[in-house]
C-alpha cells in the first residue's frame, strides 16, 4: 500500500487518461492518490475528480506563482471545500521567489490566506516553497500552533528541513531524489525521520530515473519509495507502510 501524495490529475495528460493512469497506479499497489488544485478553475476540476472517483482525495487552492492575477479567486476556494469532505486540504499555496511571476506582497497576502482557510475548515496547507525559505518559517511560525503543514517536493537545504521539522511540518520528497545531481537533497532524506516524511510525484512533472523525459504518473511514486528504501537501509516495505501511516494521520488523524 503507498499513497501518492502530490499529483495533478487535471493536468494534461494525466486527465485525458485518468483511467489508464489509476489502473496502472493499482498494478503498482498505489492506494490513493492526493490531487492537487493550482487555481479556482483547476480545484473546480480537483472536486469532479474526487466526487467520481473513491480513491482520490483532493486539495484545492491558488500557486503562488498565479497569485496576482488570481487574487480574486481566494474567497471562492471556501465554497469548493465546503462541497466535499473529500476536500482535505488547501494548496498548493506558499512562496516562490524564483520565478517572480507574482509580486512577494500578493504570494504573502494567499499564503496567509490559504492558512487561515485552512485552520477555519480545520484541514493542513500543501506548501510549495523555492528561495524563500526566511519567509516561509516566517510565516509557518506565527501558525503551525493553529494548523498542520505539510512542505511539497521538498528541494531545500538541510538547515531549511530541520527549520521545518521544529516547526512540526512534514516533508514529502519526490522524484528529484533519484536525479544524479541531487547528492545533497538525498542526505536531507536520510537526516528526515521517517515519521515525518510523505512520498509524492508532482506527476505529470518530475519523472525520476530513468524515465526523465517522459510525463510522469502516480505508479511512479513506487520508484520515489524504492529510492528511499536504498537511502534509509530499510525495506520498501517499511516506507511503503510509514508514509501511508504519516498520510493517515496528518491529513484524518488516524
Amino acid at each position: 500500500m503507498i499513497i501518492d501524495s502530490h499529483c495533478h490529475l487535471d493536468y494534461e495528460p494525466l486527465i485525458n487518461n485518468i483511467n489508464d493512469v489509476l489502473l496502472n497506479a493499482k498494478k503498482n499497489n498505489i492506494t490513493n492518490l492526493l490531487t492537487i488544485g493550482t487555481s479556482l478553475e483547476s480545484s473546480k476540476k480537483v472536486l469532479e475528480i474526487v466526487e467520481k472517483y473513491e480513491n482520490i482525495y483532493g486539495a484545492i487552492g491558488i500557486h503562488p506563482n498565479s497569485t496576482t492575477s488570481h487574487l480574486n479567486d481566494l474567497d471562492k476556494l471556501i465554497d469548493i471545500k465546503k462541497k466535499s469532505k473529500k476536500i482535505i486540504g488547501f494548496g498548493e499555496t506558499g512562496l516562490d521567489y524564483f520565478y517572480k511571476r507574482s509580486e512577494k506582497k500578493d504570494q504573502i497576502f494567499s499564503f496567509e490566506k490559504h492558512i487561515e482557510f485552512a485552520i477555519s475548515e480545520k484541514v493542513p496547507v500543501i506548501i510549495h516553497t523555492r528561495d524563500a525559505d526566511e519567509d516561509t518559517i516566517s510565516i509557518i511560525k506565527n501558525y503551525y500552533k493553529k494548523t498542520k503543514f505539510l512542505i511539497h517536493c521538498f528541494t531545500g537545504s538541510l538547515d531549511f528541513a530541520k527549520n521545518l521539522l521544529d516547526l512540526e511540518c512534514l516533508i514529502s520528497f519526490s522524484g528529484i531524489i533519484t536525479f544524479k545531481k541531487s547528492t545533497d537533497l538525498r542526505n536531507v532524506v536520510k537526516y528526515v525521520p521517517m515519521e515525518k516524511m510523505l512520498i509524492e510525484t508532482d506527476s505529470p512533472y518530475l519523472s525520476p530515473d530513468p524515465l526523465r523525459g517522459k510525463s510522469n504518473e502516480p505508479a511512479n511514486v513506487k520508484i520515489v519509495a524504492e529510492n528511499i528504501a536504498m537511502i534509509k537501509k530499510i525495506t520498501l516495505e517499511e516506507v511503503a507502510n510509514i508514509t501511508t501511516k504519516n498520510f493517515k494521520n496528518f491529513f484524518f488523524n488516524e
